[in-house]
């Protein structure tokens, strides 16, 4: 009955706090002081990116032109569309409604992938408010983007792989190409996934060129239905760069990575403390997805106005690492507890 009560009380942390940290920016309401720190450029109020995104339900909904939306946001329909059925009149808050179920669902993935990956309930629990308790959630979750649900893209397509279901692996990274293109990670992170489990050259071939097929073939698809309009290439630019290290975007950026990145530091550090008895199954997919999330952010600051949006999905990959130090650093403390138990 205890036991029963302690995990109610987790579940219920993990899930009101999740509520607190998002409620503050949703729909950019930004309550209290915060309005004086947030959604504003050059001092002016402003919705950023996501103006194309409600500029997008409007079209689904037949009350503007394809023409309100901009290359390349237009490639990304699906979270626009879905958000256009909903009996939500306002572009914004459908969205972020679609935004807050992502959160959700994606806490429970996250844990799911964490027991799969041998933890604990408590620790798993740990890894979710990790998550829930985070500046992503609090600045980029509910506000008119699509990041969060493209972090559920990436977290229910990282379970998948480690569950080995790659009909299902293929059909996210198809669907999340649809929601943004940083799902292509996926495509790395399975291949690395293979080649540690030994599945066999031909299999890990064959199943690579499926996954990235199932991002290009989107992708070429929903960019011929604009052809029109033009095409849209992010091409690397100096200027570009030195725009993305205002200290603005750095400290987003850095906030983005958080506790999980400082984990991730540490267990990178003593790696081979930290690594010790881990699958490398489960550890090479790990380090692979941040590995390739630090490499979109690298070329995002060279090509796009860059900010904690690029950094948000290396905390699917860092937040286990984290849960490894805390839990090898744990087993630490046991051993040096039962060592002088015994010499006394």
């Amino acid at each position: 009955m205890r036991e029963s009560n302690t995990r109610l009380i987790w579940i219920a942390a993990v899930v009101v706090s999740l509520a607190v940290v998002a409620f503050p920016r949703f729909d950019r309401q930004d309550i209290g002081f915060i309005k004086d720190y947030t959604g504003k450029v050059d001092g002016h109020s402003s919705f950023g990116d996501a103006v194309y995104y409600m500029n997008y339900v409007d079209f689904f909904r037949g009350k503007c032109d394809i023409g309100s939306v901009d290359l390349p946001f237009r490639y990304r329909p699906l979270i626009p569309f879905m958000a256009s059925v909903l009996p939500i009149e306002s572009p914004i808050t459908a969205i972020d409604v679609l935004n807050l179920l992502a959160l959700y669902a994606t806490l429970l993935v996250l844990y799911l992938l964490l027991r799969h990956l041998g933890f604990s309930f408590e620790l798993a629990m740990t890894g979710c408010l990790l998550y829930s308790v985070s500046f992503p959630v609090f600045y980029l979750s509910t506000t008119g983007y699509l990041e969060a649900c493209s972090m559920f893209s990436i977290a229910l397509g990282s379970y998948c792989i480690f569950r080995e279901k790659w009909f299902l692996v293929a059909l996210l990274i198809a669907a999340g190409t649809l929601v943004k293109e940083v799902v292509v990670l996926l495509v790395p992170v399975a291949f690395v996934y293979l080649l540690a489990k030994r599945i066999g050259i031909g299999k890990t071939l064959a199943l690579s060129a499926i996954f990235s097929a199932a991002f290009f073939i989107p992708t070429a698809i929903i960019k011929s239905v604009f052809r029109e309009s033009g095409d849209f290439y992010w091409i690397p630019n100096v200027q570009t760069l030195l725009d993305n290290l205002r200290p603005r975007a750095v400290a987003s950026i850095l906030m983005s990575f958080g506790l999980p990145g400082i984990g991730a530091i540490v267990f990178l550090l003593g790696f081979r403390r930290f690594s010790k008895g881990i699958d490398l199954g489960s550890l090479l997919p790990l380090l692979s997805g941040l590995l390739v999330t630090l490499m979109l952010l690298v070329f995002a600051m060279v090509t796009a106005y860059a900010d904690g949006r690029f950094a948000w999905p290396s905390t699917i990959f860092t937040i286990p690492l984290t849960l490894w130090v805390i839990k090898s650093i744990r087993e630490g403390r046991r051993r040096t507890g039962a060592g002088k138990s015994s010499l006394s």
